[in-house]
């Protein structure tokens, strides 16, 4: 976690001081002195950012912070999701776009290549659902997981990596959007339609489910994982906001919001 806390603190440092690509950081003694934090800590977070390629550190030059783009790396994303840095709108809408194709993919290919076992896991993962639900509890990891098993059920396992990486970014933020008994009661009972699709397969009625059950949650997440201008469905406006505080939840956000994307799905 000390380690985390850190990379937070030169994430965050990035963007309250406006560095764009291709400018020189403070130099490591320069950071470790502001930071109050030894150089071998210190160090420890720069090479987490420079293997993520966020930043490069040049020997005998400095550090300096790498072109946002696609050669930084996907990992790095989850970084700035831990972290509560928030993402830009256009990174936002490409990531809620990503995992539509991916998922929409997975369910087709589920439909055809299920086995008993994956049948038998969905079905475990919706008795512990219903369980969970019916004791007023958050269902927030066993949508994952059941997302998850789907994408398993294709038996392509670089598939299943690039969707954990999406709901390891969004883990935070489906913890609250399951706050509230509905959400998890309504995505239960789309769950339980997605499974007798697969368990049929009948891969036409488990898409129209599925991009049903896909709409309101893509919808919420593109309001609320990044917060500031520009965070529309096409994707285009590329400005970040103000960083948030690297430790505490996000800020719950409003009813009257929260209700507008429940009424998408």
């Amino acid at each position: 976690m000390e380690g985390l806390e850190q990379t937070a603190r030169l994430l965050h440092m990035i963007r309250e001081r406006g560095f764009k690509p291709g400018d020189k950081l403070p130099s490591e003694r320069d950071l470790a002195e502001e930071f109050n934090m030894s150089r071998s800590a210190l160090r420890e977070g720069l090479i987490r950012l420079d293997t993520l390629r966020i930043i490069e550190c040049r020997p005998k030059s400095g550090i300096y912070l790498q072109p946002y783009g696609a050669e930084r790396s996907i990992e790095a994303m989850v970084l700035f999701a831990e972290t509560n840095t928030p993402l830009s709108a256009a990174e936002v809408a490409q990531s809620v776009e990503l995992r539509s194709v991916l998922e929409t993919e997975a369910l087709r290919l589920a439909c055809m290549r299920r086995t008993q076992d994956d049948l038998d896991r969905m079905q475990a993962l919706l008795a512990e659902s219903e369980a969970i639900i019916e004791r007023g509890e958050s269902l927030a990891d066993l949508d994952a997981e059941f997302h998850k098993a789907i994408v398993a059920a294709t038996k392509n396992d670089v598939l299943l990596r690039f969707i954990n990486v999406f709901y390891r970014m969004s883990r935070q933020r489906r913890e609250i959007y399951f706050d509230t008994p509905t959400q998890s009661k309504r995505s239960h009972a789309q769950h339980l339609a997605l499974y007798r699709a697969i368990e049929r397969q009948d891969a036409e009625a488990g898409l129209r489910i599925l991009r049903r059950h896909l709409k309101g949650v893509d919808t919420y997440f593109r309001m609320f994982f990044s917060e500031g201008p520009g965070q529309g469905g096409n994707g285009h406006d590329t400005e970040a906001v103000a960083p948030a505080k690297a430790s505490g939840r996000p800020a719950k956000p409003k009813r009257a919001l929260a209700a507008a994307a429940t009424a998408r799905r």
